[in-house]
């Protein structure tokens, strides 16, 4: 039957996101022989003729054998179909979308795994019965004992009481918790229970199975997830038979299922609210109040206006955002069909007729209020109700809001919503990854468009950029420093067909900031350049990231064209919940405020040679530096047709935003860690001052940062991020001819390797060093000097 179940399972879904890349494969046709599978991708290439249908089968024996092998492994990963028609990651997806499959972390899946104790052993008749008698206090459940004398009473009872904990009614000590015993209660706690909860939902996937069928399936289920409480062996056929009934005639009692096990549709309110927009003014105040809403019939022309009569359409149940000065304070819920009524006496206005429409409303208030500007501009611009075509709010009153973009706010913007207005999560919406699947998805998108990049590399320039939004990337020419920023980008949402990429070529004859921050004309008119450009455009939509490529950096002398961006760099600062910066040197007649916001990530590339200019400690000091000089000739982008490509997954800002400007911010947090990093930094900074090399506060804060969000994040050991720091942050401002120089080579190769310097055995020292990669680039560093009498960081 299971066989079966799956196939029906399959035909009944819409979509599945596989689990590392979040790519919808929408199923868009089934047959006897499977199922189509369409994706972004293979439409695009169906359309431009690279294939003969949009989609991809999947045979129904592929998901039956992908079955069998979760039930022989019980933990999976989409290795273990890789030989399943090459469709491995969306198998995968797909099996952890059944009620008895649970996620993992690193993308695997596993049965899921119950005892008896998930599963009633007594009729509703008889938890109910007991559960009226504990309201009445006529005895307390942990008594029966001494309640009752007989045996058979006593089981009745006891089992009984496994039903209430199981229900929530009792708490482990068998203490009544909860005297609600009405209908909706009751339904509401079945459904919390989760092996209830799994069996509600497998009968939803089987409406044309009979009684039986279904029986049957729910036991198969039953034998592969449920083990006996006292001795995990798994349950016997007796105990699933009745137990399993319980639950059916516990959900039929609920009216969640007719007597046959077809699931009862319970009403969904949120199904059928209509969701509507109020811009309120200088009534505010008194609409809140007084819990209402209020419009004329009539303008002072006698023209009644759609935005005004629209009341009348409001239904008790739906969802009007309300908004004013410039964000939405509250979010209402309509109570009762709108009358007609005087305007409020508490209205100081004389623009309106006195006749009008009041529709009463609850309140709820929003802490914090959703500013517009949090709303992103694509999304304002998409909405023609309460917005015009350059996504700012209209002048009018009352606008219908399509259920898409309300559902928007309220999944997207769920922490600042009541959670009864929260509707369940529609399939387009993706949630959000954690940190290492965030990194998992980067790095497998940029492998997929055909560039290799070892994983700590795309780590740590992830880790680096929520350190701060400035990063440098060097290297010599042609490692794809370019690529590597680009692709990182699209992975996340960013490109250049949103403006959310740009890349901006220095030129060699940059001598100061005109041609990035703009200059003004003959006619005394401001021309903005291309990065003002881009900051303006990202201020307007403060919850997407924006990335700037500088492409060949040092082709100009940095210190010359962005010494007044380094300094508005270093004057972030917090201002409510944002960060903000200085303002960037304009000239008054451009008339706007031109700032670094905090959804802003500039990354440099450079290559080190004799047409470059070297990097002052202004700049080094200021950013992650991280190097490009491996590449591997061997690696190819995958040539398989049906390999599956993996998509884009935009993402808001926060996913990146620094959290920390300032020790003090990250310190209650994350003592402990800040103090064991800073007790390395003292060390390696006393070698450093032997010739006045040493950093000062701002190098250790960025240090501690890194850390910090790599042991959130959890993407490296803590040696690893250490020494991708020392690496970054320390190393590339070592240069130098004299004795001094060599000898601090010397003592910080030591420090990372435990071990003298020795040409003939250094190789060694590194394969055992605690900071591998600083000790190889050390010594390398102290070659050079012995070779030419002269090294640096830069010199390869």
């Amino acid at each position: 039957m299971l066989n079966r179940f799956i196939v029906d399972f399959a035909k009944q879904l819409d979509v599945v996101y596989t689990l590392s890349t979040k790519t919808p494969n929408y199923i868009v046709a089934s047959n006897d022989k499977g199922i189509h599978v369409e994706t972004k991708t293979s439409r695009k290439k169906y359309q431009e003729g690279k294939k003969d249908v949009p989609y991809v089968l999947i045979k129904n024996n592929w998901l039956e054998q992908a079955l069998d092998t979760l039930i022989n492994k019980r933990v999976v990963n989409d290795q273990n179909f890789i030989d399943l028609g090459r469709r491995h990651s969306f198998i995968l997806a797909f099996l952890s979308y059944l009620p008895f499959v649970e996620k993992l972390d690193n993308n695997r899946i596993q049965l899921k795994r119950f005892n008896t104790l998930y599963l009633p052993e007594s009729s509703i008749d008889q938890a109910l019965t007991m559960l009226q008698e504990l309201i009445n206090k006529e005895y307390t459940a942990d008594a029966i004992g001494q309640t009752f004398s007989q045996d058979k009473i006593q089981r009745l009872k006891s089992r009984a009481r496994q039903s209430l904990r199981l229900l929530g009614y009792l708490d482990n000590d068998f203490k009544l918790i909860n005297h609600d015993n009405s209908l909706e209660e009751i339904r509401n706690k079945m459904l919390q229970s989760p092996f209830v909860h799994m069996v509600y939902e497998l009968l939803k996937v089987m409406p044309n199975y009979t009684k039986n069928e279904k029986f049957q399936v729910l036991k198969e289920i039953a034998y592969l997830t449920v083990v006996s409480s006292r001795d995990q062996t798994t349950i016997k056929d007796s105990v699933a038979d009745y137990r399993i009934k319980n639950i059916w005639n516990w959900l039929n009692y609920a009216e969640l299922i007719d007597r046959d096990g077809k699931v009862i549709a319970v009403p969904d309110e949120s199904n059928h609210r209509n969701y509507w927009w109020v811009n309120q003014g200088q009534t505010a105040r008194d609409e809140v109040e007084g819990g209402f809403l209020w419009a004329p019939k009539k303008n002072k022309q006698g023209t009644p206006l759609t935005h005004h009569t629209d009341l009348l359409k409001a239904n008790p149940g739906d969802v009007v955002f309300a908004y004013s000065q410039g964000a939405i304070h509250s979010i209402c819920e309509v109570t009762e069909k709108a009358i007609t009524s005087k305007k409020p006496s508490t209205f100081t206005t004389d623009q309106w007729e006195e006749d009008g429409n009041l529709l009463r409303v609850q309140y709820y208030s929003l802490d914090p209020k959703l500013k517009k500007a949090s709303i992103p501009e694509n999304k304002r611009k998409r909405e023609t109700g309460p917005f015009d075509v350059n996504g700012n709010v209209k002048q009018g009153y009352f606008y219908t809001v399509s259920k898409e973009f309300a559902g928007y706010l309220l999944n997207h913007f769920s922490d600042i919503f009541p959670a009864k207005f929260i509707p369940n999560q529609p399939e387009d919406i993706i949630k959000n990854l954690s940190e290492g699947e965030l990194v998992d998805h980067i790095y497998n998108y940029i492998k997929n468009e055909g560039f290799y990049y070892q994983k700590e590399e795309v780590k740590s320039l992830y880790l680096a950029l929520r350190t701060k939004p400035f990063v440098i990337l060097s290297g010599i020419s042609g490692t794809g420093k370019t690529k590597i920023v680009e692709k990182f980008a699209n992975s996340i949402g960013a490109t250049e067909e949103n403006g959310q990429f740009h890349l901006i070529p220095v030129r060699p004859d940059w001598s100061d900031g005109s041609e990035l921050i703009g200059y003004e004309d003959i006619k005394g008119d401001f021309k903005p350049g291309p990065l003002t450009r881009v900051l303006l455009e990202a201020e307007k939509n403060p919850e997407l990231p924006y990335f700037i490529l500088l492409d060949e950096m040092n082709l100009a002398r940095v210190e010359y064209y962005f010494s007044d961006l380094l300094s508005v760099m270093e004057s972030r600062k917090w201002l409510g919940d944002r960060i903000v910066t200085s303002q960037i040197p304009t000239p008054e007649s451009f008339g706007k405020r031109v700032i670094i916001p905090d959804n802003v990530y500039i990354i440099g590339t450079v290559n080190m040679d004799e047409t470059t200019h070297p990097f002052s400690s202004k700049v080094l000091d200021r950013a992650n530096t991280m190097e490009f000089n491996e590449v591997d000739l061997g690696f190819f982008p995958s040539l398989n047709e049906n390999e599956q490509e993996i998509e884009a997954y935009p993402v808001t800002n926060d996913v990146i935003k620094t959290k920390y400007l300032t020790l003090k911010d990250a310190l209650n947090d994350h003592k402990a860690l800040i103090q064991n990093t800073t007790n390395r930094l003292i060390e390696i900074n006393n070698i450093l001052k032997k010739n006045n090399s040493h950093f000062g506060y701002r190098i250790r804060d960025e240090i501690c940062f890194y850390m910090i969000y790599n042991k959130l994040g959890g993407l490296m050991t803590k040696e690893d991020a250490f020494d991708r720091q020392l690496l970054q942050k320390v190393l590339p401002k070592l240069n130098g001819s004299d004795y001094a120089t060599a000898e601090i080579i010397g003592e910080l190769f030591t420090y990372c390797t435990g071990q003298s310097y020795d040409i003939a055995n250094h190789e060694q020292a590194i394969e055992q060093a605690k900071f591998p990669k600083s000790a190889e680039k050390l010594a390398t560093m102290y070659k050079k000097q012995e070779q030419h009498g002269f090294t640096s960081f830069w010199l390869g």
